[in-house]
């Protein structure tokens, strides 16, 4: 599935800031900050909400605020388009 990309930054992004052992996170944080604005300067057309919480994450990888940067890479991603909703299957 080719995703737009604004929203493979995001997953990008986020799979850079997972926390594992002996992974260098300020090294990784650094990485994704650069993907993110090159994804931004890339689609100009992007949603203003998304580009407001990808400069929120920004901020927050700047001072190694992982957690937040997440959480605010998560809310962007579900506003940039190619995002797939998960339904819950009836029974």
């Amino acid at each position: 599935m080719r995703f737009s990309p604004l929203h493979q930054a995001i997953r990008d992004a986020l799979a850079l800031l997972r926390v594992t052992a002996g992974a260098d996170l300020a090294d990784r944080a650094e990485q994704a900050r650069r993907r993110l604005a090159e994804a931004v300067t890339a689609v100009p057309d992007a949603p203003p909400r998304a580009l407001t919480h990808i400069a929120e994450a920004d901020e927050h990888l700047e001072y190694g605020e992982l957690a937040e940067a997440r959480r605010s890479l998560t809310a962007a991603r579900r506003l940039v388009p190619g995002h797939l909703s998960v339904v819950p299957a009836r029974a």
